[in-house]
Parts: C-alpha cells; structure tokens; sequence
C-alpha cells in the first residue's frame, strides 16, 4: 500500500473516532421529561406542537426550596412574555395560599426542587407535569421539578411545556428535547391570537 493512501485512511479513521467520540460525549443531556395527560398528539411536527393552551391566565410560583434564583425567573418569564403569553403574576418563593403543597393547584404553574418521589430520567435535567382538560383542551395546572444545578435555557424550556409546547427537534430551538442541541431559537412559540 502506497504511503499516501495508509495516510488517508489513517486520518479518516481518526476522523471517524473522533466524531463517534463527540457523539457520545453529547447524548447524556437531556433537557426534560414531560408527563401530561393530554389526548391529541399531532402527527406532522413543522413547528413545535402546542397541544393545550392555559384558560386562566396563570401565576408562577417558585416554591421555597426550588434552585431558581429571582433573576433566572424573571428572565425565564420575561421571554415568554415577549412572545405573547400571559401570566396572571409571578410569585418569588411567597405562596401565601399553599399552592406548593397542593395536588392540583389549578391556575398556577409551581416550580420545584427535585425530590426522591418524582421519578424522573437519570439524564433529564429538569421535568414538566401539565394537566389538561381533554373536553375543552385547557391546561388547568402545570408542575416544574428542577434539578439543583439550573442550566441556562432549562427553566425557559420547561416554560414552554408548562404552555402546552412539546419537544421540537430542531437545532438550536428551545424546545429540544436535547439540552446539547438546544438554544434560544423562539420561532413558532408566540401566542396564537
């Protein structure tokens, strides 16, 4: 074998090693879970899929011992607000009315520290519980479960499925399933008039 040709397979192996590598290396991060109880699921994904929308307006709550800090909800809430979405109030580990502690606090979207009854992927970096009602397709309540290390993007991401959104694979979006391959791309999250 000539030496130019055991050159060229040389650096195409090295190449190839060293993408499978990275590959590897980016797979672990999930962005979240989410687990709602919604019945429709669209088919073709052209843009990211809102399966409900809220029919009160909500209050974010940031529970007591949530890893959100007041600067990251504002950002997170302030995004969100940009693209059109409404939010009764934002309320900053003060929750007068218990709705931390409820089962079902219908109106609000609470935010949460991860804890040891909420199973969630070793992977997954935060987790979104929102409930429908399937006759008239309203969002009644949503949970956020945060790990302790908040990532940026994560708190917004997860936003977005407490809206109704769902993941969209798309590089760069925010609604990635993958952390990795998220960012701050926005387009077809604003609110539907």
């Amino acid at each position: 074998m000539n030496d130019n040709l055991k050159i060229a397979l040389g650096v195409l192996l090295y190449i190839v090693c060293f993408g499978l590598s990275i590959i590897w290396l980016a797979e672990p991060a999930g962005a979240s879970d989410f687990d709602s109880n919604f019945d429709r699921v669209p088919l073709v994904q052209n843009a990211p899929a809102q399966v409900a929308t809220w029919g009160l307006t909500p209050t974010v709550i940031v529970c007591e011992h949530a890893p959100v800090n007041q600067r990251q909800i504002i950002k997170a809430v302030n995004i969100w607000k940009r693209l059109g979405h409404r939010f009764y109030s934002t309320q900053y580990k003060h929750d007068p009315m218990n709705k931390c502690l409820m089962d079902e606090p219908e109106g609000y979207i609470v935010i949460h520290m991860v804890t040891a009854g909420i199973a969630m992927d070793d992977t997954a970096l935060a987790q979104t519980h929102f409930y429908v009602d399937n006759i008239t397709n309203k969002i009644l309540y949503a949970k956020i479960y945060m790990r302790p290390d908040v990532r940026e993007t994560v708190l917004e991401h997860e936003l977005g499925h407490a809206l109704g959104f769902l993941h969209f694979n798309k590089i760069n979006h925010l609604m990635n399933e993958k952390w990795m391959m998220g960012g701050w791309d926005t387009k077809g999250l604003e609110q539907q008039r």
